[in-house]
């Protein structure tokens, strides 16, 4: 105990010294057990207050992560939905975006194709696929105030 009110302990050893001579050797002896007495009640107040306190907190704790814990996992089914949710819409985002992508490469290859060179030197046995046909392409539109024709 370093200070208790601002008394270290030299000052409090005084302080006991000068009481024990103002009460005298019979009144310090049953100060002594009233103070004695009195600290053993405060101590069992306090304890029964500490433990009342506990199972109190303990109760309440108890109902309170009963409820946090339900939440919880209501929290966590919401975010496996939402979770399924964004993967189905994000495939299937995906899905069409890769069939584009195949079906303009593909229109790509049958419109701007380059000439085959197969050369018969280099396989004589084999027949040449005829290229793809090109597509047609639009007819132009006469426009009235065209500066270009």
């Amino acid at each position: 105990m370093d200070s208790f009110f601002g008394i270290g302990a030299p000052e409090l050893i005084l302080i006991l010294v000068i009481a024990g001579l103002v009460m005298g050797p019979e009144r310090i002896g049953r100060t002594a057990r009233w103070l004695g007495r009195t600290t053993s009640q405060l101590q069992n107040i306090s304890r029964s207050f500490v433990r009342q306190l506990n199972a109190e907190l303990d109760d309440a704790e108890t109902e309170d992560l009963k409820g946090a814990w339900k939440d919880m996992q209501d929290l966590r089914r919401q975010i496996d939905d939402l979770r399924g949710e964004l993967t189905s819409v994000t495939k299937s985002a995906t899905n069409q975006g890769q069939k584009l992508l195949t079906d303009t490469k593909q229109e790509i290859e049958r419109t701007i194709a380059p000439p085959s060179f197969t050369s018969a030197a280099t396989d004589g046995n084999a027949a040449a696929d005829p290229p793809p046909a090109p597509l047609e392409l639009p007819k132009r539109i006469k426009v009235a105030d065209d500066p270009e024709e």
